[in-house]
């Protein structure tokens, strides 16, 4: 479905995606720099129609996320990845404090860092897989 989301009415998704309360037509048109009103609750009706925006009384807001390689936090959007390399940095100093103290416990450490690593992209490339294979 990710794929199928583009132009004017991606744009509107991920506007909406990003605010913290509901979001009237006039000010995603104006804040999207946008021709009409009309563009906005054109591409808003196909979004609905889609499942992926809702309206409540205040406006319009996201109802599904599907952006995969994304997550939610709060109102920011961020890649998955930076789990990732949050953990490896980490993982990364602590292995050079150990090197220079506990030469033993940084090999033995390497050897979990490298394990959880290869768990997480062996799970990333099997969904990955199965993605392709359902197209």
């Amino acid at each position: 479905m990710e794929d199928e989301l583009t132009g004017t009415a991606r744009k509107i998704y991920l506007y909406l995606l990003r605010q913290r309360r509901p979001v009237g037509i006039r000010k995603i048109q104006k804040d999207l720099n946008l021709s009409s009103p009309s563009i906005v609750s054109y591409h808003i009706k196909r979004l609905m129609e889609e499942g992926l925006v809702k309206e409540v009384d205040e406006g319009y807001v996201v109802a599904k996320i599907i952006l995969e390689d994304y997550i939610r936090f709060k109102n920011v959007i961020i890649p998955r990845s930076l789990f990732l390399s949050s953990f490896l940095i980490s993982s990364l100093a602590i292995l050079i404090y150990l090197i220079f103290l506990h030469p033993f416990s940084a090999d033995v450490f390497s050897l979990v860092v490298i394990f959880i690593i290869t768990i997480i992209t062996i799970f990333d490339v099997i969904k990955k897989y199965k993605k392709l294979k359902s197209l």
